[in-house]
């Protein structure tokens, strides 16, 4: 018996974990779009393992479920998914396209797709070009429902192949995170239908505190893994201190290059002036930030291709008055204007960014008028109830004939 049409749009978000610490854009994006008034559902294809939780979780109304990872490892889960998803209406079409995937992408698209009809969502919306989309894509198709995706960074530039072009250009609307991205995915990927939409910060989470008397300390936040360029940021903090400055580097975060850039560390000779502080809350994060007087994001592309579209702890170090220095990596240029609202140097030079830092800590004065420019930045392009806007209308247009091109 098919499920009662429901009064109003109901969005299904399909995620790979869900709460992940790492992903506090999911979060917040969802906060947005419910106090906008949205019917919001969550589907996380894997469970969380992480520890870590933000308050900001308390404050999520939709309900989130897990969709069964072990269900689609072998053929006979994946048959028992597709006899019980037999009966919605695009089976018939989406069967060779579920065929022709993976055993377990296959059968949690299955299920998802059943997931959904419970749920009664009428769009389904996935974080990653990667495994949530492919799930979501096989998803809709079951449903003959729209479905909209975000591409942030690694899915784009690290993930190809058929897989990533299906759901591109299957997906009712491809929304990025920035202009660098837009400009890839139409070389890349004409057929896409793309959109550019900022992730967002609720901006009253983020008093702004001008940077004056605050110790010589330089923060970095971010997984310790190589697209984070932390490496270039020890070798610039050991060039200020061999020049005699007594600068300080904190770093935040926990990740696979843990135990060599401690090695790095202590092969120059930095001692107590660097401190590894591992994982932390997101209360401490901006504890850090705010006593800081310079934030870094020292990104580069890794040797992978792996890099970041435009990390959000940068937005939150701009939002809450901390100067900042970064890279011309990827969207970063769109948020940090070098000179205006921040500096940018080239990536993979530690002396550039020692000369970045240097001039930050050194000129107070310029770097409290970088600041500030910085927060105005970032309240016109980068605040939440505008993404959720935006998010509102992709949904509302892919509702209508001309809105869902399948």
């Amino acid at each position: 018996m098919p499920a009662e049409t429901p009064t109003r749009p109901r969005i299904g978000y399909v995620v790979k974990v869900y709460p992940r610490f790492s992903e506090t854009f999911v979060v917040r994006e969802v906060l947005a779009r419910e106090a906008a008034g949205e019917d919001i559902a969550i589907a996380s294809l894997r469970p969380t393992t992480d520890t870590r939780f933000h308050a900001l979780l308390a404050r999520v109304q939709a309900s989130v479920t897990w969709i069964g990872e072990s269900a689609g490892r072998s053929a006979p889960p994946l048959w028992q998914a597709l006899r019980e998803a037999a009966d919605l209406p695009g089976f018939a079409d989406a069967l060779p396209q579920l065929l022709a995937d993976d055993v377990e992408v296959a059968a949690q698209g299955a299920l998802l797709a059943l997931w959904a009809r419970r749920e009664r969502v009428t769009h389904l919306h996935a974080h990653f070009a990667t495994l949530p989309a492919r799930t979501a894509r096989h998803a809709a198709a079951l449903l003959r429902i729209p479905y909209s995706l975000t591409a942030h960074a690694k899915d784009l530039y690290v993930s190809g192949g058929d897989a990533l072009t299906g759901v591109l250009a299957d997906a009712a609307t491809v929304v990025t995170v920035s202009d660098h991205n837009v400009r890839w995915l139409a070389e890349n990927h004409p057929a896409a239908r793309v959109v550019r939409v900022h992730n967002g910060l609720d901006l009253a989470e983020f008093r702004f505190t001008e940077p004056v008397d605050r110790p010589r300390v330089v923060a970095a936040v971010g997984r310790l893994v190589p697209k984070k360029g932390f490496a270039d940021l020890l070798d610039a903090v050991a060039l200020l201190r061999a020049a005699g400055d007594p600068v300080r580097l904190v770093i935040a975060g926990t990740g696979s290059c843990e135990a060599a850039l401690r090695a790095q560390a202590a092969a120059a000779g930095l001692g107590a002036a660097v401190e590894f502080r591992g994982p932390v809350p997101q209360h401490e994060v901006h504890a850090l930030l705010r006593s800081a007087a310079v934030f870094a994001a020292p990104c580069v592309v890794a040797p992978d291709g792996d890099r970041d579209g435009l990390p959000t702890v940068l937005l939150e170090a701009m939002a809450l008055g901390t100067p900042v220095v970064s890279t011309t990596v990827t969207g970063i240029p769109e948020a940090v204007v070098d000179g205006v609202t921040g500096t940018l140097v080239p990536p993979g030079e530690p002396v550039a960014l020692a000369a970045a830092l240097r001039d930050a800590l050194d000129d107070p004065a310029a770097a409290a008028r970088r600041a500030a420019a910085a927060r105005a930045r970032v309240e016109d392009l980068f605040d939440a109830s505008a993404q959720a806007a935006r998010l509102r209308e992709i949904t509302a247009a892919a509702a209508t004939p001309a809105g869902v091109a399948r």
